[in-house]
């Protein structure tokens, strides 16, 4: 169904597959069939050893870029800088399965893969194939990136727009409240920032973003309030109705931003810049958190990066994607509220097993990681479980009812869920008193989903969700009162109509997506 490169761009890997045949000679059981399974890798092509390549280089040669369907057409042009050519069908592929030591040593870490000890009273519930592995943090270090400094120039030679009706942008001196509410109508009306705008805007956001921690530090005055905000994932009309609600950033009515700002919707590049433009107008009172969507892989299959380049150039994704690796992935409030887009710190040591079973969990976790080692954490990279579990664990993780770590059926291995007691001893250890994350659609647009003196609640901001899901949306209102905060309170709100163009059009197999998808009526 779908390949994904590793953290290095190289090699390509099984990322999504029917674990299944629904009926004899179904092409997307086949590969099952034969024996292949989540996780295997690439090892050659038509005879053709490939598992040094680049990832697009490999799929040039499969001509396999998107989710399998019935058109019998090729469904993508070349991307990678081989410039390979579809090879003839039939064509052989062999796989390989990567063990746990082989896989660290290509990413330059020592392996602890072995299974657990049993004897382990912690462990004693689990399954017999469940392993091991220790989990590292790696230091940040200075941001810096080769993207875009050599796009300054770019920019900077690029022609200045001719006068247009709609959407500018030359400095933060251009921005205010009424430019940004007439930028947001006019992206609403189709039109977009010029070419040499946008690249300039988010440039100059990914200048204040590089600047500050993994864990960011936001302070509301008393008397005045935050508004945390969900996932948003390009919904347009339904942002701006928010905004309508909660009011514009400012000192006296903060917002974080918690992650997922793009991919599914198709507006994702208006709501991007128009936060982006948020961030450079009020870079001390306006604060994102990266979303899991945040991420090559996400944005490369969901839509985002097609987006951008069906109403930019692709050039301008290779600018994105050092800018959401840029951004923090948590804040703290007042040092009372934790905010991250997914959960808090998984288990320590790492320990995996296949399979989602609530009844089974383990208390995983003895050393409680500290607000100062996430904010001196790196961010610079692509989430990944090997390189990096605490970002994972930030931007993937999801609460669960019964106490202890169990194993998510989220995508692939290393993610997981947390009971209530994992959240209240993250929130005692770090003297705090609640956690707001989002990640999940739920029917309110919001949830307690660990209720208590140490509370752990959900919130969405993506009405109608995929334009099925049929939920509300809300944001979550706290306000500084007596010196603590209060709250949090939660504005709801419905799915606003918007043009016909369906969720998901720009991704992997959308009509909108750049390369397209032609299929011809019989």
């Amino acid at each position: 169904m779908a390949y994904a490169p590793s953290a290095s761009g190289k090699g390509a890997m099984v990322w999504e597959m029917n674990e299944k045949s629904r009926y004899p000679g179904d092409p997307q059981g086949q590969a099952w069939v034969a024996g292949v399974k989540q996780g295997f890798l690439v090892k050659s092509v038509g005879g053709i050893e490939v598992s040094n390549y680049e990832f697009w280089d490999i799929m040039d040669l499969l001509d396999d870029k998107i989710k399998d369907n019935s058109a019998g057409k090729f469904q993508s042009g070349g991307q990678g800088s081989m410039g390979n050519k579809p090879l003839e069908l039939p064509l052989t592929i062999e796989y390989a399965e990567l063990n746990v030591n082989e896989d660290d040593a290509a990413l330059g870490m020592e392996s602890t893969g072995n299974k657990v000890d049993m004897r382990d009273a912690r462990f004693a519930d689990l399954p017999s194939d469940a392993t091991i592995k220790e989990y590292r943090i790696p230091k940040a270090q200075p941001i810096t990136s080769e993207v875009v400094e050599s796009m300054r120039g770019y920019v900077a030679g690029l022609p200045e727009p001719s006068p247009v009706d709609g959407p500018r942008y030359s400095g933060k001196a251009s921005l205010s409240g009424a430019s940004i509410k007439a930028m947001i109508a006019d992206f609403k009306d189709g039109k977009l920032l010029p070419m040499k705008d946008a690249y300039q805007l988010a440039i100059d956001a990914f200048d204040i973003l590089k600047k500050e921690k993994t864990l960011g530090r936001v302070t509301v005055p008393e008397g005045k309030k935050v508004t945390v905000v969900g996932d948003l994932h390009g919904q347009l009309w339904d942002f701006d109705f928010m905004l309508g609600l909660a009011g514009l950033p400012s000192a006296d009515n903060q917002f974080v931003f918690n992650g997922d700002f793009v991919d599914r919707g198709p507006w994702s590049v208006e709501v991007v810049f128009s936060l982006l433009a948020f961030k450079v107008w009020q870079p001390d009172h306006v604060f994102m958190n990266r979303g899991n969507h945040e991420a090559e892989m996400a944005n490369t299959f969901y839509g985002f990066f097609g987006e951008v380049e069906v109403k930019y150039e692709k050039k301008m994704t290779e600018l994105f994607a050092d800018l959401f690796r840029a951004t923090p992935l948590c804040h703290v409030i007042n040092n009372e509220a934790f905010v991250v887009h997914g959960g808090i710190p998984g288990p320590d040591p790492r320990v995996w097993w296949k399979g989602i079973d609530n009844q089974i969990s383990f208390d995983g976790r003895q050393l409680q990681i500290s607000l100062e080692e996430i904010e001196n954490s790196d961010r610079f990279m692509e989430p990944n479980p090997n390189m990096n579990p605490l970002m994972v664990d930030l931007l993937w993780s999801d609460p669960k009812g019964k106490e202890g770590y169990g194993p998510s059926g989220r995508m692939s291995s290393g993610i997981y869920l947390f009971g209530p007691d994992v959240s209240r001893n993250f929130l005692v250890h770090n003297k705090l008193r609640m956690i707001l994350r989002s990640h999940e659609v739920k029917a309110q647009g919001y949830r307690y989903d660990h209720e208590g003196e140490y509370p752990l609640i959900t919130v969405f901001s993506a009405p109608n969700y995929v334009d099925k899901a049929g939920n509300l949306a809300a944001v979550a209102v706290l306000t500084n009162k007596g010196s603590q905060l209060q709250g949090p309170e939660f504005l709801q709100y419905a799915a606003q109509p918007h043009p016909d163009v369906p969720s998901g059009a720009y991704a992997m197999g959308g009509p909108l997506h750049p390369d397209g998808l032609v299929v011809e009526s019989t």
